[in-house]
């Protein structure tokens, strides 16, 4: 008897995982399709700040990091130039060199620069769960992860469109999702330590 509880209980846990597999499967999937959708208009990059991201990180890439922090792009604020490091999105520029370098497969960087916010857009529905369910517990995670898929204002951040071309956001967003985690387990374990302290007082 006890086998058979053993038995059914293993199996409802790997049908409970299967299924949370499943919905996050789903979830990056439905994120993924939504954010292509603008390439019904052309492969191409639109707007001002993507095609900056796009030629500082292919500055980096040529050059290497040491000269990126020294680039004065003279193509910028004219007559002066633009101190490239101080005043635009570092983060941004370095996660996507170092990415391409990684992964590029000798792809074309501008094409890569197309499809790299869609990807790590759609990474994010995971780290989302995973904040959440921490939180509020596995289904209100699983439904936060399917919601932000879905965001019109996320997607529009985030996607192959008219804004979301090599933005800052997707990766400020990934960076906010992923660093609550450890700030808060921090954060716990810091007030938990001050009540000890307190109460031995």
């Amino acid at each position: 008897m006890s086998q058979k509880l053993i038995k059914t209980e293993t199996s409802s846990h790997n049908l409970r995982y299967l299924l949370i597999i499943g919905i996050l499967v789903l979830s990056f999937s439905l994120s993924f399709m939504l954010r292509l959708q603008p390439l019904d208009y052309g492969f191409e990059l639109n707007e001002f700040d993507p095609f900056f991201n796009y030629r500082a990180t292919q500055f980096i890439v040529e050059n290497g990091f040491p000269a990126y922090f020294e680039w004065n792009d003279d193509l910028s604020w004219y007559p002066h130039g633009r101190d490239v490091s101080a005043t635009s999105q570092v983060m941004l520029h370095s996660a996507a060199a170092v990415t391409y370098q990684a992964f590029g497969m000798n792809s074309d960087l501008y094409d890569f620069s197309i499809v790299f916010p869609v990807v790590v857009g759609s990474l994010t529905v995971i780290v989302v769960f995973a904040l959440v369910r921490t939180i509020a517990g596995t289904t209100a995670g699983l439904l936060a992860s399917l919601f932000f898929a879905i965001s019109y204002k996320v997607r529009q951040r985030k996607s192959i469109s008219r804004k979301g071309f090599r933005r800052r956001d997707f990766i400020g967003i990934w960076s906010l999702f992923m660093g609550r985690r450890p700030v808060s387990h921090i954060t716990d374990r810091t007030f938990s330590y001050s009540i000890a302290i307190f109460e031995k007082r």
